[in-house]
């Protein structure tokens, strides 16, 4: 059985299991489901039976910025898959009620959440505490001055975010190929389409870059065999959850870190089920810190939508603009009519 009929064989009994307690649940489950699925083979090298927290965590995010759904729909999404693979465990692994047996190495939605997005919180949260707000300048710095070891291949990691504004899942999937060292810009493939985008990065990244291509990389176990930039000692290339490490480490050890909500306890969680804590800073606070650093110092919105890959400005304006209002009123002041 092909890995693709297994799927549907899977969403199907699922929507055959869930349409027994709600015909109208049933029908919204599985459409989150498939798209889910869709997503993942669109956009990454996962399936639904290898994918990670990471995985899903991006897919919340495409759906909030890249697809405009409302932060109410990114959780009935979350729902719909943490009861997907949890009635997977239950009839999966045995193959009944009609399910295909099938293995699943974890459950994506178990250690990911959409409450660590940012704007997903409305203004009237208590424990919102500015949890989405981007890092200042010097903010940035602090955490790059402390990254975890490997030192040269992390903080390679933590200025690529910051100054090309990349997403982590496209920043593990850059290529030795993709990077044009001479012009310092790299082409990101990041749609659907297989069309890359350009982004650009600073003369400051060159030495930096060097020191990982030309000799830290070299010592991976999988270099010599690997097209991607981050290799690991384990495969070809780095996973997402990876990325996501160095930068909350870094932010920790720079005192940078702060707990902004707890999670309520999932309904499927296990005994000794630690209850996920979203932290202010992430992989994602280094895309928004650049979106936000380059309006700020008088970038285009409209050239911003496009480095930051957005399909609709609108998703820019309303996640980037927010943080420019003091810098926006100074603009008018200075450059409005006055008559």
């Amino acid at each position: 059985m092909s890995q693709t009929t297994k799927a549907e064989r899977a969403i199907e009994a699922y929507h055959q299991y869930k349409e027994k307690q709600s015909a109208s649940t049933a029908r919204e489950y599985r459409r989150h489901v498939r798209r889910f699925r869709d997503y993942l083979a669109d956009y990454t090298e996962a399936t639904l039976w290898d994918c990670h927290s990471g995985h899903a965590e991006d897919y919340y995010q495409w759906m909030k910025d890249d697809k405009g759904y409302a932060p109410s729909s990114v959780r009935v999404a979350h729902a719909s898959l943490g009861d997907f693979y949890n009635t997977l465990e239950t009839f999966g692994t045995d193959g009944r009620r009609g399910f295909p047996e099938v293995s699943v190495a974890q459950d994506p939605t178990e250690h990911a959440t959409p409450e660590r997005l940012d704007g997903m919180y409305s203004q009237s949260k208590k424990d919102k505490r500015n949890g989405d707000k981007p890092l200042s300048k010097e903010e940035v710095a602090e955490l790059i001055e402390n990254v975890p070891a490997p030192t040269v291949r992390n903080e390679l990691i933590c200025r690529m975010l910051y100054q090309t504004g990349m997403r982590r899942s496209e920043l593990v999937r850059i290529k030795l190929d993709d990077i044009d060292r001479n012009n310092r810009h790299i082409a990101v493939f990041g749609k659907k389409t297989g069309e890359p985008r350009n982004v650009w990065y600073q003369p400051s990244l060159d030495s930096l870059l060097s020191l990982w291509i030309e000799g830290d990389r070299n010592a991976v176990f999988h270099a010599e065999d690997s097209p991607y930039l981050f290799p690991t000692r384990r495969q070809e290339r780095m996973d997402e959850q990876t990325v996501t490490d160095v930068v909350t480490t870094a932010a920790e050890n720079a005192n940078l870190q702060e707990t902004v909500y707890e999670t309520k306890r999932p309904s499927n969680a296990k005994d000794g089920h630690k209850t996920p804590e979203v932290r202010r800073v992430g992989a994602h606070t280094l895309r928004k810190s650049f979106g936000v650093h380059f309006i700020n110092d008088g970038g285009d919105i409209s050239f911003l939508a496009d480095l930051l890959g957005h399909d609709d400005i609108e998703t820019t304006k309303e996640n980037y603009l927010k943080y420019s209002t003091k810098d926006l009123e100074n603009s008018v002041r200075r450059h409005g009519p006055s008559i």
